[in-house]
């Protein structure tokens, strides 16, 4: 009897009914291009006063990589917003015509103000927030400003707009009540400091094991709230990518530090709950300034001022040795300000931004950032002579122009992009286009909603009818026995009412592409006629494509149903498709994941953390179930050999993550660590004696021994 491990179930509605495109007549000789990684790069050019510098030419820019030659500049271009000031701005699209491209004034630098309530305490937050509505005051006319916020989750609470009202209304929602940890070497209310008053303040090897303990522990929400906040910058350089020219990100923040040290005087273990989130950091940098978003982190407790007084009153200090506690102490305080810092410091200059701290003047750091984005170089090169490893490469920008100071981003990671479609499903990551809160850009889609033929007579028309135009110039065209080949995918995510689950509808739109047919795509972009069974009740959908050879993504988000089309302006008349209908794409469902079902064909069990526990509950046994969670988390990568796991792919260096999280929609996280001499559990989701046998038994698994 097959046992299954399924959060998927069978969808219970029709699938989309693609109808192809017209045939094209054949017109060009015009070969197929295939796309070249280009290497983009702003460099921002000031004088030794800090003001910007004009009339520089390619000639006077060279580019070199750490330890190879001069690299060929292959594209370049001075760019100055100011002065295009009087130059006619995009028209915004019909109100008919959903796009995921923007409509704003392209003569000023977009930004984005980021509160990061998730790493900022409320006070901070409160006096950010001040700042930021001062700030509103002192912007440039037309400046296109969007503002989100981070909390364990990113929230959009207003688009880009020059509307200084819109704007303020929305920054009065920023603020987010978000619990931070604390170090809890220097919590006063900690168990090992409560342990330690119970014992007169001497240590024993009970209170070193609880220290262990909450070292690791808090480790382990610390790497929660770095991958959540590195998360957020991906999906807003997701979000930006598409647009033109260099962006903006004001992050508001305490931040994170870089690393954990070890800590000799605390704990049995110096290098219990140490960790470096180095790699983490520059992903998230690497994501941004591929998206030409300049980050400009602004430190938001401003001035902070000696804690002698405050560390001075803790009560856990060593009386033995108070010289010596409240040393200590003040040199961690320092240590995690000088590493939060330096979090920032990074993000800025990997992505040609700069770090605003020991300042209170936010609002010069915001303008700063305004300056920067309106008069800069745009340098553009395909790397030749390295190898593509997946190795960070540096990069070294010079001018023949003495005096002058660049900015600009300070490397990449030289990632082989066959290689790295070939490790990642395209369905994954059409998934996560749709869980993103917001759409992507990289490749540019128009949707056009069509009342079907006899809709407008219907009470309740049956389908709802797209005309889906993908724009070509980010799609890759690999060269085939003499033509192209499009490797595109694409998928319909339906939204219910609530917004917490979707149906998902693949489909292939993969195909040869001769010389005549791309150039008509060049020209109008690759069109598609979607039919779509409409819901009674009012839903989004979300149209993404998936460039599968280079990653790239584009998304949109549409009404669900005719009702809707009625009130938009700009009335779109019936279309008949003449094309056949072609086979619908694979049905299935997807959720926002809070409970894995282990079935057999009698019966069922489930790994759940929607409710107050993370429990382990049915009719299939833990023997079945957890061998059945070893195959799909670590079967598909790794194997048993000389009693631990290693990966199936010989020449891979990945390891095996023995750190599981299971987040609650409510907030709370229960976290299960599998690599020690036992399963540990910590975070404030309590696990269920269910649970804890059934991860008792896959820890058996993971070290490759008998259950």
């Amino acid at each position: 009897m097959g046992l299954v491990c399924a959060s998927f179930v069978a969808a219970q509605t029709a699938p989309p009914k693609p109808l192809a495109p017209p045939q094209q007549p054949a017109t060009s000789s015009e070969k197929i291009r295939t796309q070249t990684r280009l290497i983009a790069i702003d460099v921002v050019v000031t004088d030794s006063h800090g003001a910007p510098v004009r009339g520089l030419n390619k000639e006077d820019f060279q580019i070199f990589e750490e330890h190879n030659r001069e690299q060929p500049i292959a594209q370049f271009r001075f760019v100055d917003r100011p002065a295009n000031r009087l130059a006619t701005p995009k028209a915004p699209a019909s109100a008919a015509v959903f796009s995921n491209e923007w409509s704003v004034d392209r003569t000023v630098a977009p930004t984005v103000l980021l509160m990061d309530a998730l790493n900022t305490e409320m006070a901070n937050q409160m006096q950010v927030r001040q700042k930021m509505l001062l700030l509103l005051k002192t912007l440039p006319p037309a400046t296109p400003v969007a503002v989100f916020t981070l909390g364990h989750t990113l929230h959009i609470l207003q688009t880009f707009s020059t509307d200084p009202q819109v704007l303020r209304a929305a920054i009065d929602r920023t603020l987010r009540s978000v619990s931070i940890e604390q170090n809890p070497q220097d919590d006063a209310d900690s168990p090992s400091n409560r342990a330690l008053d119970e014992n007169g303040g001497e240590e024993n090897q009970a209170t070193r094991w609880l220290e262990d303990f909450e070292a690791m522990t808090y480790q382990a929400q610390m790497a929660i709230r770095v991958d959540e906040t590195t998360e957020a910058m991906i999906q807003i350089a997701r979000y930006l990518g598409g647009y033109a020219g260099r962006k903006n990100l004001i992050w508001f923040s305490e931040a994170f530090p870089d690393w954990i040290g070890p800590s000799a005087d605390f704990g049995s273990d110096a290098f219990s709950g140490s960790a470096s989130y180095g790699g983490k950091i520059r992903a998230a940098a690497e994501a941004l300034a591929d998206a030409r978003i300049a980050v400009y982190p602004v430190d938001a407790p401003g001035l902070t001022v000696d804690q002698l007084y405050s560390v001075a009153q803790n009560p856990h200090i060593n009386q033995q040795n108070i010289g010596g506690g409240l040393g200590a102490q003040l040199s961690r305080q320092n240590s995690q300000h000088v590493d939060r810092q330096a979090t920032m410091d990074d993000i800025a200059q990997a992505t040609g931004g700069r770090t605003c701290k020991n300042t209170n003047d936010l609002s010069g750091c915001v303008q700063s950032a305004l300056n920067d984005g309106a008069i800069y170089y745009e340098l553009g090169y395909y790397p030749e002579g390295i190898a593509w490893d997946g190795r960070f490469h540096k990069i070294v920008i010079k001018s023949t122009q003495h005096g002058v100071k660049l900015a600009y981003r300070r490397g990449y990671f030289a990632t082989d992009l066959k290689s790295l479609s070939g490790q990642q499903r395209p369905d994954d990551l059409l998934k996560q286009a749709c869980m993103d809160p917001l759409p992507s850009t990289s490749i540019a889609l128009t949707v056009l909603p069509i009342l079907p033929p006899g809709a407008e007579q219907a009470a309740k028309p049956a389908e709802s009818r797209y005309l889906l135009t993908i724009s070509s110039s980010a799609l890759t065209f690999e060269p085939v026995e003499g033509t192209g080949q499009l490797n595109l995918q694409m998928a319909i995510c339906e939204f219910d009412p609530k917004e917490d689950s979707f149906q998902f509808f693949a489909r292939d739109l993969s195909r040869p592409v001769p010389e005549d047919v791309y150039k008509s795509w060049k020209e109008r972009g690759l069109q598609n006629v979607l039919d779509y069974l409409a819901k009674p009740d009012d839903q989004r959908l979300r149209f993404a494509v998936l460039d599968v050879p280079s990653g790239e993504i584009g998304s949109v988000d549409v009404p669900a149903h005719p009702h809707q089309f009625a009130s938009l302006s700009g009335a779109v008349a019936p279309l008949t498709a003449q094309a056949a209908a072609t086979p619908g794409p694979q049905t299935r469902t997807i959720q926002i994941v809070t409970k894995i079902a282990f079935r057999t064909q009698t019966a069922a069990s489930w790994l759940d953390w929607t409710g107050n526990t993370l429990s382990y509950h049915g009719d299939v046994g833990i023997e079945q179930g957890a061998p059945a969670f070893f195959k799909i988390e670590y079967g598909g990568k790794f194997h048993c050999e000389a009693g631990r796991l290693v990966g199936n792919d010989a020449g891979s260096n990945e390891k095996p993550g023995f750190l599981l999280t299971f987040r609650n929609p409510a907030g709370p996280s229960a976290l299960v660590e599998l690599g020690g001499e036992r399963p540990e559990y910590s975070g404030d989701l309590p696990v269920d004696a269910s649970a804890k046998g059934f991860f008792d038994y896959l820890w058996k698994l993971v070290h490759c021994q008998s259950p």
